[in-house]
């Protein structure tokens, strides 16, 4: 077996949404489809929120996976190895500077992660699993996610919807964005969600646009509400503005998802001043060069006394829903608005009391998620 093509495009992820820091009116991601000369084929698609990533792609690391030495890319079996694949797509890049490259780095190994499930003719969280040692389950503990801003950021009627149905669908944790807002309106918000989602079930996602003194005006605002965690409360690389949130205030904080590669996670260990007992590490998949970056994230803070449930991935991603499946993290995320292209899950994929059922079917199974599979449209052919 050998890689025959790689195509790639950029899809258009636009919509009216918008959270704190971004609107997503021009928003891109990149679409990947690995080949092999048997006509098999391998799926990536890109996180939401950092664009696409197709000119590090053709120019850099599908070059380097296509004139990859015979064998070199498989392991012993004659199998895809994606850590293999991994280390030929690296050579030659100098370290630090972790930006877009780990993106373009991310999408391609979800790709070989996916084909190497559908050669092993299994779901990807069991390959995941197996490959890195790990027991995996079928389920994940999953939280929806919605509640940005529309067109009336005072209008708590779709948000109150959405949550609502959302429950109605098995779901037991929420997370909203805020501090797009003046403080009462987004107030507002909060109480109309606690409403719907009750005491202790409700995130509020920041994207990272607070100034510590600005963020602890806003905590202490809204101390006397009963909140799951608070996401990103100040910048992703201020960790000291951080760790003085975190020793400031009780509440759980959410962060690194903006945080793409071992070297900044262990700088976030180091100086955020989180706090295993209760805070979320919130690492993308995709984002960070994919699953040999990240396992190396997930062991260094299990080395240092971070049980793996305080791991949550961002994104409402298929990826990072089987690695939760495969490794026995915490939770993943899911975005609720299943026609959006990283919405909804997996065929469907029922809900029950908080934990999503991933389907038995080959690979990341995006093929039963209608509207991220058609962002492959003409990368099949």
């Amino acid at each position: 077996m050998k890689i025959a093509a790689i195509r790639e495009k950029t899809v258009s992820l636009a919509s009216g949404l918008r959270n704190a820091g971004i609107a997503y009116d021009a928003m891109t991601a990149s679409a990947v489809v690995v080949e092999t000369d048997g006509g098999l084929h391998g799926l990536g698609f890109d996180s939401v929120g950092r664009y696409g990533h197709g000119a590090l792609l053709r120019e850099r690391f599908i070059p380097r996976l296509l004139d990859a030495p015979p064998g070199g890319l498989l392991d012993g079996d004659g199998l895809i190895d994606p850590a293999a694949a991994w280390r030929i797509m690296m050579a030659n890049e100098k370290p630090g500077g972790h930006g877009e490259r780990a993106g373009a780095v991310g999408v391609l190994d979800m790709a070989l992660w996916d084909l190497r499930a559908r050669q092993r003719g299994e779901p990807a969280w069991r390959t995941i699993a197996d490959y890195f040692g790990a027991a995996g389950a079928p389920a994940a503990a999953v939280y929806g996610t919605g509640g940005h801003y529309g067109a009336d950021a005072a209008d708590t009627g779709p948000l109150r919807a959405s949550l609502a149905g959302a429950r109605a669908r098995g779901f037991r944790t929420f997370k909203i964005k805020i501090g797009g807002a003046p403080l009462k309106t987004d107030i507002a918000r909060v109480e109309a969600a606690l409403e719907i989602a009750g005491p202790g079930a409700l995130a509020l996602d920041t994207n990272g646009v607070w100034e510590p003194e600005t963020a602890a005006g806003w905590l202490a605002a809204l101390a006397d509400y009963d909140l799951a965690w608070i996401e990103e409360p100040v910048s992703p690389l201020d960790y000291a503005g951080l760790a003085a949130i975190a020793g400031r205030f009780a509440i759980p904080i959410g962060t690194g998802e903006n945080l793409f590669s071992f070297d900044d996670a262990r700088n976030l260990e180091r100086h955020g001043g989180l706090r295993p007992d209760r805070d979320l590490l919130q690492f993308d998949i995709s984002l960070s060069y994919g699953l040999p970056e990240y396992v190396r994230i997930v062991r260094l803070f299990e080395g240092n006394g971070w049980s793996p449930q305080r791991f949550a991935p961002h994104a409402g991603h298929v990826l990072a829903l089987h690695t939760v499946a495969a490794l026995g993290l915490g939770m993943a995320e899911v975005a609720l608005d299943a026609a959006l292209p990283v919405g909804g899950l997996p065929g469907g994929a029922p809900v029950e009391d908080g934990r999503a059922t991933l389907p038995d079917v080959p690979g990341f199974g995006i093929e039963t998620m209608p509207a991220l599979h058609a962002c492959f449209a003409g990368l099949l052919d």
